[in-house]
């Protein structure tokens, strides 16, 4: 699978409307690569804001399937313009934010599916899936809480960010595993995680 990189763009999606759109998506589908960046940095932020309310505990598990379903989502969004290009989306943000959720959603399914030789299916609730995530100016308002928390997450110490790189086995209580990987004691790491959360919170509070 192809991995667009570099394609968040803090300012709001869908910013300068010159070129608008529809040409961009013209160029883009005549292979001009410079017009898919641009697209890209437009909506890339709402795509993955769509993609982390979908489903906001596998994202937070493994920061990369969010990677990985958002590159998908691009490219679903290039063939389904590509099987039909005299179609253009009304709404460009709305349409990657409706492929977004699909994509997730099939993400999830298919996880399911894989695991279910293994153990008992989760609960829909346990995968934090919402069937009908607010409209696009709501999630556009919300992801600067995803912003804030980025910002808080690169004003942590080194040592405190080498922490969150275990964000997946700690909320599943795997500290063992963690602590190995981290090179630390088990009981180092869950004092030493208690306070990068606390620092965390204060942060987020200020932000928000």
């Amino acid at each position: 699978m192809v991995i667009f990189h570099g394609a968040c763009d803090p300012s709001p999606c869908g910013g300068s409307k010159d070129p608008d759109d529809s040409f961009l998506i013209q160029s883009m589908l005549g292979g001009d690569p410079a017009a898919l960046r641009r697209l890209m940095q437009r909506y890339d932020r709402l795509v993955r804001y769509a993609i982390f309310k979908t489903s906001s505990r596998r994202c937070a598990q493994d920061p990369q399937w969010l990677e990985s379903v958002a590159s998908s989502t691009w490219l679903g969004f290039i063939r389904s313009l590509r099987r039909d290009p005299d179609q253009y989306p009304r709404a460009t943000g709305a349409y990657l934010a409706q492929i977004a959720r699909r994509q997730a959603l099939s993400a999830v399914r298919a996880e399911s599916t894989r695991l279910a030789a293994m153990e008992p299916l989760p609960s829909q609730d346990s995968l934090a899936v919402s069937a009908d995530p607010d409209g696009i100016v709501d999630t556009i308002a919300q992801s600067e809480t995803l912003d804030a928390l980025r910002g808080c997450l690169a004003a942590l110490a080194e040592d405190d960010r080498t922490l969150v790189s275990q964000l997946g086995a700690i909320t599943d209580r795997r500290w063992r595993e963690a602590a190995a990987a981290l090179g630390l004691k088990e009981s180092t790491l869950r004092s030493r995680w208690e306070r990068t959360l606390e620092r965390l919170r204060r942060c987020l509070t200020g932000k928000t």
